[in-house]
């Protein structure tokens, strides 16, 4: 079997990225934890051809031992542990050590490049979303320097924010559920965990075509009207959407998580730019993050993801129909679970 490591293996991306590659015996799947006796690294170690490395990726020598003798790699970085700055430098090195370890294929777990696409408007500056966007970029543009293939898997928000995040329901007391968004007309590509993980599997698979390869993936370009519509249909009860102001929606979240408005973005408060000005504040990082898709910055290439993936899940109200949901609350984020009472 060819040894694939795992980096953000334990969170809510790496989890379906680790199932899907290790089902069938083609590879074994090594999975860098800092905690083997968390719950997650304990699930993640009873699947089939999975083994658990203990080590922490901004140690340098860790990421030399578990890259040795590695054919690939799959890397997602946390962002809002880092910092947008260190995001970046990690980002690059440890691209630097899997070249330098050989690795055969590096897989680079990204989101878009919000600031680039937006025509370089502050508006779209996410800080979140541009370091992971930055580190693509850098990356892909090394390959005529080395024998590694490198590809980018760009992500999005999840279909499953809609059981905890940004997307969650409010219920009233007479049972109506409220979709609170400040996005206007716009639309955000979403994606499903579980096709985010074929899509990974896919791209080990395929080197040929993934060499090389920034793959954007997205289940639909989800609109709130449409997400009314379809919880409706699915499950039977009354919905309405509430276009709450922008501001005062990010503050109302920020609450319930527990952080301030001018919170860096970090959860790590040793982390590189934790008190560097030139960061952004929670508050003014998803600022950008809701402007990006309320101007429907970012599109997807529908008729690819369907050449790659023919039986993925098309639509939000696809989703909710094999995911049996209901607007109930189901804990998705390892990071927020201090919070998950306020939900």
């Amino acid at each position: 079997m060819k040894k694939i490591v795992v980096i953000g293996g334990t969170g809510a991306q790496g989890r379906p990225v680790v199932q899907a590659l290790s089902k069938d015996g083609t590879y074994e799947v090594v999975v860098m934890t800092r905690d083997l006796s968390s719950s997650t690294a304990k699930d993640l170690q009873s699947l089939p051809n999975v083994q658990l490395f203990q080590g922490n990726y901004t140690n340098e020598e860790d990421v030399h031992r578990v890259f040795r003798g590695a054919y690939g790699a799959f890397v997602n970085t946390n962002g809002f542990n880092l910092g947008e700055k260190a995001e970046i430098y990690w980002g690059i090195r440890i691209f630097e050590i899997a070249v330098e370890e050989r690795v055969k294929h590096y897989v680079w777990g990204s989101l878009d490049y919000a600031l680039k696409k937006g025509n370089w408007n502050s508006k779209y500056r996410c800080g979140h979303y541009d370091a992971k966007g930055r580190v693509a970029e850098f990356i892909l543009q090394q390959r005529k320097s080395h024998d590694m293939m490198t590809s980018a898997l760009t992500s999005g928000p999840y279909l499953e924010m809609l059981w905890e995040g940004w997307f969650m329901p409010e219920k009233r007391p007479d049972g109506t559920f409220v979709f609170a968004q400040p996005i206007g007309d716009g639309s955000i590509p979403v994606i499903s965990l579980d096709d985010l993980g074929r899509y990974a599997r896919w791209m080990f698979d395929n080197p040929s075509r993934s060499d090389s390869l920034d793959l954007e993936i997205a289940t639909e370009n989800l609109t709130w009207n449409t997400l009314v519509a379809a919880f409706q249909r699915v499950t039977g009860k009354k919905a309405v959407r509430d276009e709450m102001p922008r501001d005062k929606y990010i503050e109302l979240y920020l609450k319930r998580m527990g952080l301030q408005m001018d919170s860096p973005v970090t959860f790590a408060p040793n982390a590189v730019g934790a008190q560097d000005t030139t960061t952004q504040t929670f508050f003014q990082n998803f600022v950008c993050w809701w402007n990006i898709f309320r101007d429907n910055i970012i599109k997807r290439d529908y008729q690819l993801l369907d050449e790659i993936l023919p039986d993925r899940i098309k639509s939000a109200e696809e989703w909710m129909k094999l995911n049996n949901y209901d607007g109930s609350y189901k804990e998705l984020f390892k990071d927020r679970k201090r919070h998950s009472e306020n939900f």
